[in-house]
């Protein structure tokens, strides 16, 4: 129930059943907050993990030889 609330997947009664719930559960509301920071710390993971993917193939591109007509290619759409 928690992953739908947070992903926006209740319906309106959900919604409300879920929201009365933390009012009422201290615990409840603790693992939302804990849910969510777990979230946002996994994203930002991944982020940097694709960033670095990303800087690992553009170095290998730009610095191989077979690519040499590419990297052209592309430095010519910046002059």
């Amino acid at each position: 129930m928690t992953d739908n609330y947070l992903n926006g997947e209740c319906s309106g009664e959900a919604k409300v059943l879920f929201e009365a719930r933390l009012l009422l559960e201290p615990d409840l509301k603790e693992n939302l907050h804990w849910q969510k920071t777990t979230r946002a710390i996994v994203q930002q993971y991944g982020r940097q993990q694709l960033k670095a993917e990303v800087e690992q193939v553009a170095h290998h591109v730009f610095t191989a030889g077979k690519y040499v007509s590419f990297r052209e290619k592309v430095f010519s759409f910046f002059k």
